[in-house]
């Protein structure tokens, strides 16, 4: 039995190495979130002395809210490779896979930071003590 490919289509010349430099870009960037998220309450900590707020208490949150950063970094990553490999074989466009997968981690990653922040106490206390805006 012959397997029938489709017709290579015309994609610019720049989409599989901008598609390969976005993925190299993703990589580094994993690597990073995931070096901080596995101490995202030291990082939390020094952003609160930082800003002038106590230390950062539910450590234990923190902590297996790292973890899921850290596992949708790398699970984003390996979804735009795996997505963008069998594009860029297929002569199809694919720079736009690893630009949706940051993004979407960018937001995943947001996200939980903002709820490792908003279950410290000290947090919000710190916000309620602060002067009104006029």
């Amino acid at each position: 039995m012959t397997e029938t490919r489709r017709p290579a289509r015309t994609v610019p010349i720049w989409d599989a190495p901008i598609t390969v430099g976005l993925l190299a870009v993703g990589v580094i960037n994993t690597v990073q979130a995931v070096a901080q998220a596995r101490d995202l309450p030291a990082v939390l900590d020094r952003i609160y002395q930082a800003r002038g707020i106590s230390r950062y208490t539910p450590v234990d949150v923190a902590t297996g809210i790292g973890w899921a950063m850290a596992v949708a970094a790398i699970a984003s990553l390996v979804l735009a490779i795996g997505f963008s490999v069998p594009r860029i074989r297929d002569h199809r466009l694919a720079f736009w896979i690893p630009l949706a997968a940051g993004a979407a981690s960018a937001v995943v990653t947001g996200l939980l930071v903002t709820a490792a922040i908003l279950a410290d106490p000290t947090y919000l206390d710190s916000i309620q003590q602060l002067p009104p805006t006029p």
